[in-house]
């Protein structure tokens, strides 16, 4: 079984469900699989999801998406309650705006890259509150095994998980790799179009371009002067957290610990979830 099949998990209700474990990190480490996963929306979960979910043994969750989203599309969890949920949401400054334009059909492709990179840019200079909860979450072990998503699971949950594994040691090549997996399971998000908006604009709405995460984190270092400057005095970062997030996400790189084999993705199943737009908007 290959590593991206492993990597996946197979929900039904959930088509970016990912095991971030398995990736070279500090020298002589790997990070540990089932203890930090992303995701995108949970709202779509079904029966035999809930019972995969459960079993995971998920402790904490955290939830990138706006108050409305949440209303819109609630997370389905496992009953009892057994899931901490954190409610982080946020989007960067211009997002909104440029939605509505995409659902009037009012903007070209070429545009929304433009604003999309201006939006990465927004990470590191406008929500250190958010990312900074973030991290401290995950400097606690009880927290693990931990989910952090949003809607697609790509630009917030993207940036994020790109903090914590740089965090840990794990290359930014390899980063910009497990950021750009997304473009190999679109989340179906009809509520973002309407009927005018143009089949060319949709699918770049959706993409994951590598050149999006590669400015966040250029941008990191144009504003703060380095990755470790940014997680120290921005974010809270210090090395003694870094050491704990090091202890709670990675293992020694010839540790015998084996990758999960029940993740059995199938890119082509239809699902209720995948895809670029769903049905549109009539």
């Amino acid at each position: 079984m290959d590593t991206l099949r492993q990597r996946r998990l197979d929900f039904e209700g959930a088509v970016n469900f990912r095991d971030l474990g398995g990736y070279p990190a500090a020298p002589g480490r790997r990070t540990r699989w089932r203890r930090l996963y992303r995701a995108d929306s949970l709202a779509d979960l079904t029966p035999s999801d809930l019972e995969r979910l459960a079993a995971l043994g998920v402790a904490t969750l955290i939830d990138f998406r706006l108050d409305e989203e949440r209303l819109l599309k609630p997370n389905r969890l496992p009953a009892g309650g057994a899931i901490q949920s954190i409610e982080l949401g946020f989007v960067p400054e211009g997002t909104l705006q440029m939605l509505r334009l995409v659902k009037s059909g009012a903007i070209e492709p070429a545009e929304i890259e433009r604003r999309v990179i201006a939006q990465y840019r927004l990470f590191c200079v406008d929500h250190h509150r958010e990312y900074r909860r973030m991290f401290e979450v995950a400097a606690k072990g009880g927290n693990y095994p931990l989910v952090i998503h949003c809607t697609s699971g790509k630009d917030r949950t993207g940036y994020g998980v790109a903090l914590l594994l740089q965090a840990v040691g794990v290359p930014r090549a390899v980063v910009i790799d497990d950021y750009a997996l997304t473009n190999k399971y679109p989340r179906a998000v009809p509520q973002l179009f309407g009927s005018r908006t143009p089949e060319a604009v949709a699918r770049i709405l959706v993409a994951a371009q590598s050149k999006y995460l590669e400015a966040a984190l250029d941008e990191i270092g144009r504003v703060h002067g380095s990755l470790d400057a940014y997680l120290e005095r921005a974010l809270g970062v210090d090395d003694a957290s870094r050491a704990k997030l090091i202890e709670f996400l990675t293992e020694a790189a010839d540790s015998d610990a084996a990758a999960p084999s029940g993740n059995r993705p199938d890119p082509s199943a239809s699902s209720p979830a995948r895809g670029i737009g769903g049905s549109r908007s009539p």
